[in-house]
């Protein structure tokens, strides 16, 4: 019964988000944008939980290079994009190849070409970044969709309105779980797979990462699935301009020699993509989410920096 009770307004606030953004997908994309951007800047003065954390980790990152006013700036304007980009997932399923011009701008296409003529098979790896979201689907309305590995959501109403955006111009949701048949069915295919790399790992059996000078719990599995397939590896990063349009940027292909020790190839292979999201992070650190909680101390018993 007491999950039961706790699942109640779960569901209903279930109903609430799809409702709300059932409504918002009949606004003008440009009015999302805006009201997104406002609600966000709202909701940096009152999230008093998030907030705590985002400026916890901006002062553990970028402490020793930053004021404490341009830590508390950078996050305000991250949750003002992020509120942006929360708007406009509404949109994205009535997104046209159309509206993509003057509003996305695409570099390094030539990177991702040249890469899917192998036929390895390719792997972007992206973070919470920009609007993510925006990049997945701006990428398969260019022409090259792919499947991207998803959480699911916490009740199925909200799970299914999720897929279906997601899904909405060709690509493809593997939801985490059982999903390695699939993830290395793409790959052997030499299609792209979508892996969003940046978020904290099991304290227990992830890597210890340096990332911005201090170990951060990282997930070993990306690595290994990259070990394993061969596949051409490239950083996908959406950036949010000052005039609310994007740029779409596809890095060149990482460039990883193994050793043949499956263990440090895995941690060193991990530490050389978090650097790449490291760099990129510093150049635009108000586009990343800083809200949770990606520095956390490892279990006592295990070991340093291998699982």
């Amino acid at each position: 019964m007491r999950d039961q009770r706790r699942g109640v307004p779960v569901f209903l606030l279930s109903v609430l988000a799809v409702g709300t953004l059932s409504l918002l997908s009949y606004l003008p994309l440009s009015l999302l944008t805006r009201l997104g951007h406002y609600l966000g800047g709202l909701y940096y003065h009152i999230d008093g939980r998030r907030k705590r954390i985002g400026l916890s980790n901006l002062r553990l990152a970028l402490g020793n290079e930053k004021t404490e006013e341009e830590l508390r700036s950078i996050l305000k304007t991250a949750y003002r994009q992020i509120g942006s980009s929360m708007f406009e997932f509404a949109a994205l399923p009535k997104l046209t190849e159309k509206q993509l011009h003057g509003w996305i701008r695409f570099e390094g296409l030539e990177h991702l070409d040249a890469a899917l003529r192998t036929g390895r098979g390719v792997i972007l790896l992206a973070g919470h970044f920009g609007n993510w979201e925006l990049t997945a689907q701006g990428l398969a309305l260019r022409g090259y969709p792919g499947s991207a590995i998803g959480r699911r959501a916490n009740t199925p109403l909200l799970h299914n309105y999720i897929i279906r955006c997601r899904e909405s111009h060709g690509n493809h949701v593997i939801v985490r779980g059982k999903a390695m048949r699939r993830i290395f069915k793409v790959l052997d295919e030499g299609k792209i797979l979508g892996i969003l790399c940046d978020q904290r790992g099991s304290t227990s059996r992830g890597l210890s990462i340096d990332f911005f000078g201090h170990p951060a719990p990282t997930d070993p599995d990306i690595a290994r699935i990259i070990l394993k397939a061969q596949p051409v590896v490239m950083m996908a990063f959406g950036i949010r301009n000052p005039d609310q349009t994007h740029r779409i940027i596809i890095g060149r292909p990482l460039s990883f020699v193994p050793k043949g020790d499956r263990q440090e190839d895995t941690f060193r292979l991990t530490q050389q993509y978090m650097k790449e999201l490291e760099g990129m992070i510093r150049k635009y650190p108000d586009q990343w989410l800083w809200m949770h909680r990606r520095w956390m101390r490892r279990a006592a018993d295990s070991k340093w920096p291998y699982s």
